[in-house]
């Protein structure tokens, strides 16, 4: 990572970048001096050098009527970050209010279609975001059933579904999970949160589940590809065809 594209992640432009980093050479300097320097026209440097001062990093003294302007400490570029991260932080609570306010709106009624194509690993995530949401309506009566694929390809998505686990442990609802014979150990994981495992000798990469209504199917290898549908029928076919696969199932 080279030195402007530091300074831009605390918001400097390369014009600020420049003057800044001449004024540290020079430790003082008129307009003229740090023009030359810079190669900066004067009829920009004056405007430069005001941002600067607004954030911090340059300050001056005025000597026979004349500004002489010099570079704030390099300590303060911190100051400088600390200020972004709180910025950051302060939108990142923002966009949680927007999330947790859009989820409480009902919907005037339910849509025309229940079938949802996500596409890529942000899309597969959506698609998990919308999974979790629905755990709070299951009947805790009811288990998820859940058919994975090869090793690589669960593990891909592994610390995202810990998430999901967090959550479906939370609304207190059973799982049942048919991992590949290599699965001993993510099934040893999944144990601790009430999930009951079965192997077979798996080689695809597709996975699926069926969790109240709705089915989903996912392919997580080098593309990126979900459905997710709410559909009773549907749902009802795939965990009779996963209820009869369990019973053949290794434990």
């Amino acid at each position: 990572m080279d030195t402007q594209e530091i300074f831009s992640k605390i918001g400097l432009t390369s014009l600020e970048t420049k003057t800044y980093l001449a004024l540290l050479k020079l430790q003082e300097s008129q307009t003229g001096a740090l023009c030359k320097e810079t190669n900066i026209p004067s009829s920009k440097i004056y405007k430069i050098l005001d941002s600067l001062i607004k954030k911090g990093l340059v300050n001056y003294r005025v000597q026979n009527n004349i500004k002489i302007f010099m570079p704030a400490p390099v300590e303060t570029l911190n100051e400088l970050f600390l200020e972004k991260q709180k910025k950051l932080e302060e939108e990142r609570k923002q966009v949680a209010v927007l999330v947790k306010n859009l989820k409480t709106q009902e919907l005037e009624k339910e849509p025309y279609s229940n079938y949802k194509y996500y596409e890529g690993i942000i899309g597969i995530k959506s698609m998990w975001h919308e999974i979790n949401s629905h755990l709070q309506h299951l009947n805790k009566k009811e288990t998820i059933k859940v058919y994975a694929g090869k090793r690589e390809a669960y593990e891909l998505m592994a610390g995202f579904y810990d998430i999901y686990h967090k959550e479906r442990t939370k609304q207190k609802i059973k799982q049942q999970l048919i991992l590949p014979f290599e699965g001993t150990d993510y099934a040893k994981k999944r144990k601790k949160q009430g999930v009951e495992s079965k192997f077979m000798n798996l080689k695809n990469y597709t996975e699926w589940g069926v969790l109240g209504d709705i089915f989903f199917i996912q392919i997580t290898s080098k593309v990126f590809r979900g459905f997710l549908i709410k559909d009773k029928l549907i749902a009802e076919t795939f965990s009779q065809v996963f209820d009869e696969v369990w019973k053949v199932a290794r434990k």
